[in-house]
């Protein structure tokens, strides 16, 4: 791995819940083994590598289960729930998500969506983060295992 992902992820890992006890002391174990599950996946993920964000999901995966098992996980939402596909082909099925995001805005919350356009505010604005790091760098912790546990418990 090249010396530019492992400077993305050092600092990455020194901003993923800096406040939680597990994650907050620099060079701590849950640091470290956050650091060792992000340089694995991108070593492991040739095409995309490590990408800005994918700690937090990392590190939520930590906080209940052991590294390996993290890593696995990690790599079966990656690939089995196309979270990859994100970051792919210049972001392209990311700006297919802002769009259903915003039709489905128009849909069911017409008032909201008038709202937004009003103020000129666009998904990407306010959504990137949110598809990225599958909800897990912006919410609370207990909501986002709740959206984790839905998606694992989710058969295609």
């Amino acid at each position: 791995m090249d010396s530019a992902q492992e400077s993305v992820i050092t600092r990455d890992i020194h901003r993923t819940f800096p406040a939680h006890d597990y994650f907050k002391d620099t060079g701590g174990d849950g640091q470290e083994s956050l650091y060792k599950i992000c340089k694995a996946y991108s070593v492991y993920d040739e095409d995309i590598g490590y990408c800005q964000g994918q700690s937090f999901l990392a590190a939520v995966l930590l906080l209940h289960m052991p590294e390996e098992q993290a890593f696995c996980v990690l790599v079966k939402i990656m690939y089995d729930y196309h979270l990859r596909d994100l970051y792919k082909n210049n972001f392209e099925d990311l700006h297919c998500k802002f769009y259903q995001l915003e039709r489905l805005m128009q849909e069911q919350l017409p008032d909201l969506h008038s709202h937004f356009c009003d103020l000129n505010l666009e998904a990407h604005m306010y959504a990137s983060q949110w598809f990225l790091t599958l909800f897990t760098a912006k919410f609370p912790l207990c909501m986002v295992f709740h959206i984790i546990d839905l998606l694992l418990c989710e058969v295609e």
